[in-house]
Formats: C-alpha cells, structure tokens, sequence
C-alpha cells in the first residue's frame, strides 16, 4: 500500500492483556493500547483512501481502486460488452477457480479486432508499414504509408511531438481505420505507440509481412494530404518513474522483463521483475505469428502471469510484441519504454 511521504507507519504489537480488578470496570493496558493503535490505524487508512493514494503523482493509478482508475482512461468496447469473448474467458477464468465447466469458443482471440490476417479484407484502411524506408521502398502493401518505428523516437523513448507530427504528414485522421504491419517487433511498438496515442480504430498484422509470399508487395507510393492528427492520450499505457515506483509496492503489478539478452539482464534489471523469454509467444519464430488462444493462455498461466494483474513490461521493441500478445488475450498490459530506469533506484544488478 502506498502512504505520502509526510505520515509514518504505525505499528500494531501483540499485547497480553493486564488481568482487571475483581469487579472493577478498568479496561485492561493491552486492550487500551490495542484499541488506541486500531484507531489511529483507521485514521491512517481514511485520509489515505481520501487522497486516492497517489498524493505526489496525479496520473498514477489509483492501486487501492484500480479497476475504477482503468476504466477512466480505457475506452475499449470490447470491455463493457457482456457477450464478447473477453467476458467468456473471464468466465472461464472463473469457474475454473469454483471448479465448474464452461466451454469457451475456440480458436478466438478474446479482443480478436486487433489482429489482421493476411488475405483479410483492408478495403477503406489505412496501412502503416513499420519497416524502415530502405525496406518500405523494396516492397510494401498496395497503398501503405511508411511510418518507421525508429523515427518516432528521441533518444530511446517515443516522443509525442514527433509521432503527431509524422502522422500529421502522412494525413493520417483520428477516426481512420488503421492497420499497422511490419516485422515482428517492429510493428508492434508502432501499434503500441498508436494505442498510447490515443488511436481507437486500430489492428496489427498478425506476422511479418515478408513471410507471406502470398501477399502482393508493390513500391508505388502514395502521396495523401497533411491532416490535423491530434493526440488522445491513454496514460495507463505508459510508465513513467512515478507509476514504477507506485506499482513496486503493489500486490496489483507484475514486471515482465522481455529483453533477449542474459548479459543485459545480469547486468541491470528492475527489481521484482520477472523474465519472459519473447519468443515464446509465436507459433512460429521466423513468420513471427502468434500462438493459437489456447497455447497462449496455457503459456501465461505457466509463467504466473495473471489476467486480474497489470503487467508492465519493459525492454522495448520486444516488449511491445508481448504487449500485443497480452492486449490480445484480454489481458491489461502496459509498456515501460526505453532504459531510464537503469539511472533509478530499483535498478539491481545480479552480478557480484
């Protein structure tokens, strides 16, 4: 739980309690300092629920009230629909926990809509090729606008005024329909960036586009008139220092290290992070396309990963592919983006 800097914790001891006077009425010294401590302990509890537990971080989320938090920000249809797959799969989650059957339909994703397969039909979307220009000009997809991922970054995190300003210039509108393709983890982080963004209407191609020799690659370009994009911010998307130090004192959080690297995470690593080995999630490593809904759920049930948890993960681009993964099976993911927290306090180091 989270307390503001300026109260202290209060302390409740066993007391064994003073045997009162025969007949008399005197409260016994433990019980006093019992009930004292209880007091002053209620009082602790009522003026932190009153601050909403996040005094020095207006943006954190609410840890003791998450649920209420999340939903301020989060505009998913899928969530408030009763009959979706999502709520079929939470469930399922329940009755597995009462020991009751209840069949979910198969082979369905519980948020299906972001995933785009190839042959789908993408007549009236917008295409988004994540790749880098060299490659963009190789071959691309009838119609494709290339926004490579790199580009929309100043140093290594995402900056805002970059990606609105690259979507502006390839007249990309808030309610168009988007489709981000790519490689692998590269079109992930612009599909994460794009949820971040704000961006509702949105999917990922489910797979490296170059994998698919099925798919008809073209190198004329499009020239579309500049658009006005403006940003709609979901920050529960993003971690910031102040969200990672409120969530490493919460039971709600689980922080998923993605990055390949052994060396790396010896060498620094947040603490109380867990690793998840990336690839894991694809069904097939090199086409990059993700495991079938069962073998996912099974996977994050192996590795201890929990859907009524918040996951951040970090160690970007290839957090952003189990990001999608998460998103994709109902779960509510969130990006740590860049290495900032190796300059922070819960950087630790599993080397002597």
């Amino acid at each position: 739980m989270y307390l503001p800097p300026d109260r202290g914790v209060i302390i409740i001891e066993n007391s064994r309690s003073i045997p009162t006077r025969e007949g008399g009425g005197r409260i016994s010294g433990g019980l006093l300092r019992s009930a004292i401590s209880f007091i002053m302990f209620f009082a602790v509890l009522t003026s932190i629920s009153s601050a909403g537990g996040n005094m020095n971080c207006p943006d954190c989320p609410d840890w003791s009230n998450f649920d209420a938090w999340w939903a301020r920000y989060h505009k998913n249809p899928a969530a408030a629909e009763p009959s979706t797959p999502q709520a079929a799969r939470t469930q399922a989650v329940e009755a597995r926990n009462s020991s009751e059957e209840v069949e979910v339909e198969r082979g369905e994703y519980p948020v299906a809509s972001i995933l785009i397969r190839p042959g789908d039909d993408l007549e009236g979307r917008v295409l988004l090729d994540a790749r880098s220009p060299e490659d963009y000009e190789r071959g691309h997809l009838p119609g494709a606008r290339n926004l490579y991922w790199r580009s929309l970054r100043a140093g290594d995190v995402l900056d805002l005024e970059v990606a609105a300003g690259e979507l502006r210039r390839l007249g990309v509108n808030e309610t168009d329909s988007i489709v981000v393709y790519g490689r692998g983890d590269d079109s992930a982080y612009l599909f994460w960036a794009l949820d971040y963004l704000g961006h509702q209407d949105l999917s990922l191609l489910d797979g490296d586009v170059e994998a698919f020799p099925e798919v008809g690659l073209v190198q004329n370009s499009p020239e579309p008139a500049p658009s006005n994009y403006t940003p709609s911010l979901r920050p529960e998307l993003l971690v910031n220092e102040s969200i990672l130090k409120e969530a490493q004192g919460s039971v709600r959080v689980q922080i998923v290290d993605t990055r390949s690297s052994y060396s790396d995470r010896a060498a620094s690593r947040i603490s109380n992070s867990m690793y998840f080995k990336p690839e894991e999630i694809y069904s097939d490593p090199e086409a990059r396309t993700l495991k079938s809904p069962e073998e996912l759920d099974q996977l994050f049930l192996r590795r201890g990963l929990e859907d009524r948890m918040v996951q951040i993960v970090y160690g970007t681009p290839e957090a952003c592919g189990l990001y999608v993964a998460l998103k994709a099976m109902g779960y509510r993911a969130t990006v740590l983006d860049g290495t900032w927290w190796k300059r922070t306090e819960f950087a630790v180091s599993s080397l002597s």
